[in-house]
């Protein structure tokens, strides 16, 4: 019986990991530390095959979906131009990215700040 109490316990409390994950309880995607409300890029990767490499499935929706963040990536990331970056590539390209759009510091990227820093790449690339 003992076991079996056990046995719940523990399903329990890994059902309970599994469901908050990716998710919290008010719906918003995780990203690496900063959580992201919005529906123009919620999916988990990003499925546009523009980037090859290790990296390339790695990189934020915004940054390997769109002509703003892939010229990002190609300008500032991609150092011989071949459209392959490496996994620590993006994850560091992701990361200064959502800095960059974050611009409350609030730790939670929304659509109108991510459309607003892919529209100031320039600026951004200039930071670097």
């Amino acid at each position: 019986m003992r076991k079996l109490w056990i046995g719940l316990l523990f399903g329990s409390a890994l059902g309970i990991a599994a469901c908050t994950t990716y998710y919290d309880d008010a719906g918003r995607s995780r990203m690496g530390g900063y959580d992201y409300v919005g529906r123009d890029y919620d999916r988990p990767g990003n499925g546009c095959g523009f980037f090859g490499g290790s990296g390339g499935r790695v990189l934020d929706p915004w940054l390997a979906c769109t002509r703003e963040g892939q010229g990002i990536i190609a300008r500032g990331f991609d150092s011989d131009g071949d459209r392959k970056i490496s996994r620590a590539t993006a994850e560091r390209a992701n990361v200064a990215f959502r800095r960059h759009a974050d611009v409350n510091r609030d730790m939670c990227l929304t659509d109108a700040e991510v459309r607003a820093a892919l529209a100031n790449a320039e600026r951004f690339e200039r930071q670097d």
